[in-house]
């Protein structure tokens, strides 16, 4: 860097001798306005990171609010969901369910049904009993369930 200011002065002191100024003259005009140069470039590279440290600023809180947004929203979902088992449970009880839900109810118990079976499919192909109480697969040779502990029916 120090070699770039002898080079400039050298240059300056050239032109100076061409122009018939003093070169300590053309020397104090450069100074003056490298200061002003670095003065503005100084104020606009503050001004520059003050503008990124906000927008940094905005965009972590705008991230944190998105994350609440998700939050709440993956809540929704999961209080809905407990709406929907709630209706289907009254309706497994017997209870009265409004009209709309009854068909949905309805098409839940036969998927449910059809589960089952496909369960019992899978265990008889496996060679395994079914429990009554819980439906967990069991060895044939078992007599108790092991995730529940009931007693196996005797055939």
């Amino acid at each position: 860097m120090a070699k770039f200011f002898d080079d400039l002065k050298e240059f300056i002191s050239e032109k100076a001798k061409v122009a018939g100024k003093k070169t300590e003259e053309v020397v104090d005009a450069v100074s003056k306005k490298t200061g002003e140069v670095v003065e503005v470039v100084s104020k606009k590279t503050g001004e520059v990171v003050e503008v990124v440290a906000q927008k940094t600023e905005q965009t972590v809180e705008i991230q944190k609010i998105k994350s609440q947004i998700r939050t709440m929203e993956r809540n929704n979902e999961r209080d809905y969901q407990d709406i929907g088992k709630m209706i289907y449970e009254n309706f497994k009880k017997g209870e009265e369910v409004d009209a709309p839900f009854v068909e949905l109810c309805e098409a839940i118990q036969e998927r449910e049904a059809e589960i089952e079976k496909a369960k019992e499919e899978i265990a008889d192909l496996k060679g395994l009993d079914v429990c009554p109480v819980c439906k967990a697969h069991m060895e044939a040779s078992a007599s108790f369930c092991p995730k529940c502990g009931a007693k196996k029916e005797e055939e």
